[in-house]
């Protein structure tokens, strides 16, 4: 017992995969599925669309002493998006409680900055307990269609529980980069160094074989882990399945469900100029009288994406304003603000 207590104290309210879809840390936020997300990098829910609720259970590396509870929300508006999210661990003498708000805004066309505040409070039978507040903050780019660049600082500002002066979240700086080779599969890499553990490196790959079906593997060192995990989506509810390996403990199980449609689908990488593709149609499109082809010569455009933004205009009239965009599933702030330039009302 005086192992784990030790192990707790000194990884207390260190990141704790919140998800299934996040057991490669920074390298997985580069593309999130949930709001869940904001856990590794506030940026990640500007690439969130619409609004949606999560829920997730986990039990790290066999460790039932941080048996984990979370749940989490958000809702993404024109140019910024909002997200909340609430974590629970505790068994046997020892709880921990930490709640966090977050908020994302396109700074520029293909950059989201995000921030992060957080409370912290923990319980630990015979020791006492102890409050603390943390900030969190991120960035995530879009240099050109399908290649993303993201960083985030976690414990940038820490409070202490104790009178050391240690700060609670202990400072973690990560990197990570990212590309969407083709439609439904993304590869990214990360880098993170660790204010107590030091350097960890993680590898993410994802892939949706099926409509509705995705699957994700994950590597991390040091030590040597490795995370599976597969999402099954029906309509607007997705459910998470995740299992993470531990060359000395157990492994890892975690559970997610989610309502709501704001899984970030990135376009494929263009291998053209994008003037290439500009040269094919005269910009900005008037977006109620435009053609599915027309849409698709926008940068950032798929096919998937313009039929969806046609039926909507088809099946609920002319839009009145580009900001109106917002309503469209899969048009989120962080993609209205790089369609914004290429099209117009008339």
């Amino acid at each position: 017992m005086i192992g784990i207590l030790l192990t707790i104290l000194i990884s207390a309210f260190e990141a704790q995969s919140e998800s299934p879809w996040l057991s490669g840390s920074i390298a997985s936020a580069l593309f999130p599925r949930t709001h869940l997300a904001i856990s590794v990098n506030p940026a990640s829910t500007g690439l969130l669309d619409g609004t949606s609720l999560s829920a997730s259970v986990s039990r790290p590396f066999g460790l039932t002493e941080l048996d984990r509870t979370a749940i989490a929300g958000g809702k993404s508006f024109s140019r910024i998006a909002l997200a909340s999210l609430l974590s629970y661990s505790g068994r046997d003498g020892y709880s921990e409680f930490t709640s966090t708000a977050s908020a994302a805004v396109t700074l520029r066309r293909g950059i989201v900055g995000g921030v992060s505040l957080s409370g912290h409070r923990i319980q630990i039978e015979g020791f006492g307990n102890g409050t603390a507040f943390s900030t969190d903050v991120g960035l995530i780019a879009r240099p050109i269609t399908g290649l993303f660049i993201g960083g985030s600082i976690r414990g940038l500002y820490s409070s202490s529980l104790t009178e050391t002066g240690m700060g609670a979240v202990p400072r973690t700086i990560s990197g990570a980069i990212g590309v969407c080779p083709l439609k439904g599969i993304t590869v990214s890499c990360g880098a993170s160094m660790h204010q107590y553990s030091g350097e960890e490196y993680s590898v993410v790959t994802s892939v949706e074989p099926y409509p509705g079906l995705s699957l994700s593997m994950s590597f991390l060192t040091p030590p040597v882990r490795m995370g599976m995990a597969v999402q099954i989506s029906v309509s607007t509810v997705a459910m998470q399945y995740g299992y993470t390996t531990h060359p000395d403990l157990e492994g890892g199980h975690a559970l997610s469900l989610a309502y709501g449609s704001p899984a970030f689908h990135p376009d494929p990488i263009q291998i053209l100029d994008s003037e290439e593709h500009e040269e094919a149609v005269c910009f900005p499109l008037n977006i109620n009288t435009a053609s599915e082809e027309d849409l698709i010569n926008i940068p950032g455009i798929g096919p998937s994406k313009a039929s969806t933004i046609w039926n909507y205009i088809e099946n609920y009239g002319p839009l009145q304003s580009i900001d109106q965009m917002i309503d469209i599933p899969g048009v989120g702030a962080t993609t209205l603000e790089s369609l914004r330039p290429y099209l117009t009302v008339i």
